[in-house]
């Protein structure tokens, strides 16, 4: 302010390029390196650090985690296998948090190289639009620079959800980005929320000796999966691990202390409920698209303050605004790899489209479930007429010398003989499903797959055993 009182302006600098992807996660980098590789000048904004919940706080660490639980579980059960360990065996949670932080620093840093590398000019900062084709740094290290293009995408992501839970503010009420960062493990841990996030986490914990307990307010875990894959995988977990305990069809209403302690207060239906204790409660109940104080309604986005609308080139009702990921409803760090590029090609006069018909589902828990197309119960829903073709691991070589026999595929065909779903639970399942959604992308019919030859023994086997049994 000057010594009159009047404002000074603002001193803004201004740099122009042909496209500006505001966020670095998978969406973000995936589309920027795209725009690059077609001889653009691009700008990529990041507010906080690179690749986003996945890299950071998502996919890498809890897979990073996971590694680490295997590699505990190989060696508890190695007297099973002929190998003989002297001495105590047991999973370090320090440790295996370090490894996990290296992991992730190794991949972030990645990240940057390429989008260096490739030209890519990354400014660091909340950003907003502030215009037609403008976008304005309002803080952080680049605050008040705008950048001017000819297209622009939002790849914001998203971030946990907080719902409207008595108590959910209280002290030791956290989330997993949270848990991420502990430095010790809790005692004893109640997690809402039994999807793919909390799953993975509490297989963690229990491997590390942790009480967990899983409250899921739908009637099975994997609320959104198959459920006779999802009942399988509760005995797989209860069975190898006996500090783990799951309450389904159990809707928190309250947390509260209790003895030193958090009590999350659950309506189980018929009137009831149940308490339950632990020294923490971690909240995985769905995430919120990160869509506030981007600017949309100023400039007419068209939004449900929720997801931003998009069509299948992954472009808004601005014919130079595009939005890809979670923000745009994407829910997968894959759909938004998948969209940037595609937000890419378009926003450089080329055709391309999303299509989410084959889209894979995978959680990696001591036994992993991956799933692609249409579930059973979906097939149902959708009045679709279908047969299920099934095979099951106790029966396949390969899985009965790792040991992992609890799983089973169940294959989804329709009317016309076409595969249109696959869901599995069993070793390496995020693989394998892969087949099934590229039988799925291709139209292939079930005779058709049935004539790839797989090589022996492999747990890939399970989908010709399944097919050659025949579909009821």
């Amino acid at each position: 302010m000057s010594q009159t009182g009047t404002l000074v302006s603002e001193k803004v600098e201004e740099k122009e390029y042909d496209i500006i992807y505001v966020g670095g996660g998978p969406g973000g980098f995936a589309g920027a390196l795209k725009s690059a590789s077609l001889g653009q000048s691009v700008a990529l904004i990041e507010a906080d650090l690179m690749g986003g919940t996945c890299v950071n706080w998502g996919c890498i660490p809890n897979k990073s985690l996971l590694a680490s639980t295997e590699a505990y579980l190989n060696a508890k059960d190695g007297a099973e296998y002929g190998v003989e360990i002297n001495g105590d065996i047991a999973l370090n949670f320090i440790k295996a948090m370090s490894r996990k932080n290296e992991i992730v620093s190794k991949l972030r840093g990645g990240v940057t190289f390429m989008l260096q590398n490739a030209g890519v000019s990354i400014y660091r900062g909340k950003a907003k639009l502030v215009g037609e084709r403008k976008v304005k740094i309002e803080s952080g290290q680049d605050q008040g620079k705008v950048l001017i293009s000819k297209n622009v995408v939002i790849a914001t992501g998203s971030s946990p959800s907080r719902p409207p839970i008595k108590g959910i503010e209280g002290k030791n009420v956290i989330n997993s980005q949270i848990l991420l960062a502990m430095e010790e493990p809790p005692k004893s841990l109640i997690i809402a929320g039994a999807g793919p996030e909390g799953l993975e986490l509490g297989t963690f914990l229990s491997a590390c000796g942790v009480k967990v307990t899983v409250v899921e307010m739908m009637p099975h875990i994997l609320p959104l999966e198959d459920t006779d894959i999802a009942n399988a995988l509760q005995d797989a977990l209860s069975d190898e691990f006996k500090n783990i305990e799951f309450h389904v069809g159990a809707k928190v209403l309250e947390i509260k202390d209790s003895d030193g302690l958090k009590e999350v207060v659950a309506d189980v239906g018929n009137g009831k409920t149940e308490s339950y204790k632990a020294e923490y409660v971690m909240m995985s109940i769905g995430r919120i698209p990160n869509t506030a104080n981007l600017g949309l309604e100023e400039l007419g986005v068209e939004f449900n303050r929720r997801f931003i609308k998009v069509d299948k080139h992954m472009r808004t009702n601005l014919p130079w605004l595009y939005a890809v990921g979670d923000v745009a409803g994407g829910g997968l760090a894959h759909v938004a790899l998948v969209q940037g590029p595609i937000a890419a090609l378009n926003a450089a006069g080329k055709e391309a489209l999303y299509d989410d018909k084959a889209l894979p589902r995978s959680v990696y828990t001591y036994e992993e479930v991956a799933s692609v197309g249409l579930t059973e119960e979906q097939a149902k829903n959708k009045g679709i007429s279908f047969k299920i073709a099934r095979s099951f691991m106790a029966a396949n070589g390969r899985a009965l010398s790792l040991g992992k026999t609890h799983g089973f595929i169940k294959i989804i065909i329709d009317q016309n003989n076409k595969i249109i779903g696959a869901t599995m639970l069993g070793p390496y399942a995020s693989e394998v499903i892969q087949e099934i959604a590229a039988a799925i992308t291709f139209g292939a019919t079930a005779d058709q797959l049935a004539t790839v030859i797989h090589g022996h023994p492999t747990i890939s086997e399970v989908i010709i055993d399944a097919l050659n049994a025949g579909a009821k």
